[in-house]
């Protein structure tokens, strides 16, 4: 298996993906700006056999990073691969020296938010109603610099 980043060309696949993980999923043009026109994000994909079973993506401005996507495909879900996500993401993030780095993830998603919990990311907050069709966001986020908190980091002081 391979993380690399994604191009043009995946993003069908990525799509097929997206519209059997997500209630509401990211459209073709949303995939193809993060690719061609936000110069914050980095989009990967995970192939096994040159086969995309899952991405990634995160956006890096100056030192912080958001986490945008980490998804496997239906049928991989439960084999560890959104461990591979997650660890290849944390290392390219520490890799430029970010301070931190955040996400957000549906509070019935239990599975991803256990995940991440496993990497040290902490819930810092709640956004209500945060996605489209109502439902609330635990915010959360993984420090690398240690004696900072979320509000130390996020402000600035």
């Amino acid at each position: 298996m391979i993380v690399r980043e994604m191009n043009i060309d995946d993003i069908k696949k990525v799509k097929e993906i997206e519209d059997q993980v997500y209630k509401v999923p990211w459209t073709n043009t949303m995939f193809l700006n993060e690719i061609i026109s936000n110069k914050f994000a980095y989009l990967f994909v995970l192939e096994n056999n040159n086969e995309i079973i899952g991405y990634s993506g995160v956006w890096i401005v100056a030192d912080t990073a958001t986490i945008t996507k980490v998804t496997v495909s239906k049928e991989y879900q439960g084999k560890g691969l959104g461990d591979i996500l997650i660890e290849d993401l944390i290392n390219r993030v520490k890799s430029v020296k970010c301070a931190y780095v955040s996400l957000e993830v549906r509070v019935s998603n239990t599975k991803a938010f256990n995940l991440y919990k496993k990497y040290a990311f902490k819930q810092v907050a709640v956004r209500k109603k945060y996605y489209n069709d109502g439902e609330d966001a635990y915010a959360m986020v993984k420090y690398f610099k240690d004696g900072e908190d979320y509000e130390e980091t996020y402000i600035g002081n």
